[in-house]
């Protein structure tokens, strides 16, 4: 089934609340100061879960989900955050890709591993920019966010093997807890078979 003008609506609504909870969760992350970076998009992957199983399960259609991380790169882009368009658009083929069968979009274990890989492509966008940019176009590209330390600096962590075994570890490790808190949520409010189900027995 091909996604109508309704479903394009549900899934923009769906990703602009996503995108809201994805940016207070990482305001809150500046509490931690420098360790900051460690768990930066690891906090919303744990809390936009539901959502994300919510958008599928209610519009189990192929090309909802690169249009839920499309959406949150138009507003990067819109915002002054141009690279992370592509980071974005590149979040959502890969977890298009994971869900494969378009049967599938219904199917909790292949949504988990959809949103694992797309919150894990999410996360790595420091990782990303500096690989693209390097240091001086990343300065260049966001003057009223960094210096060259600044810059030096974001370059430091994130080629830093230990430092990304950190990164990515926490964010592997927030992921799936939001998966299995983003079945619970939606089992739990929103899935009607399962109510059915819970009805009869």
């Amino acid at each position: 089934m091909k996604l109508k003008l309704k479903d394009v609506i549900i899934v923009s609504l769906l990703g602009v609340v996503g995108f809201v909870i994805s940016m207070a969760s990482g305001m809150i992350t500046q509490l931690f100061g420098t360790y900051g970076v460690f768990v930066h998009v690891s906090i919303g992957s744990l809390l936009c879960a539901p959502v994300y199983f919510v958008m599928c399960h209610k519009i189990p259609k192929r090309g909802a989900i690169f249009i839920y991380y499309l959406l949150a790169g138009i507003i990067y882009s819109i915002m002054g955050f141009i690279p992370m368009l592509p980071i974005m658009v590149v979040a959502g083929l890969l977890g298009e890709l994971c869900i494969g069968n378009r049967n599938n979009y219904i199917n909790d274990s292949r949504i988990s591993i959809s949103y694992v890989v797309s919150q894990v492509i999410y996360a790595l966008h420091g990782f990303f920019f500096i690989l693209f940019l390097g240091v001086e176009g990343l300065v260049k590209t966001f003057p009223n966010l960094f210096t060259m330390e600044k810059a030096q600096m974001v370059k430091d962590t994130f080629f830093s093997p230990k430092n990304m075994a950190i990164i990515l570890s926490v964010e592997i490790i927030a992921a799936i807890l939001g998966t299995l808190f983003g079945k619970y949520v939606n089992k739990k409010f929103f899935d009607k078979t399962s109510k059915k189900k819970d009805i009869l027995s």
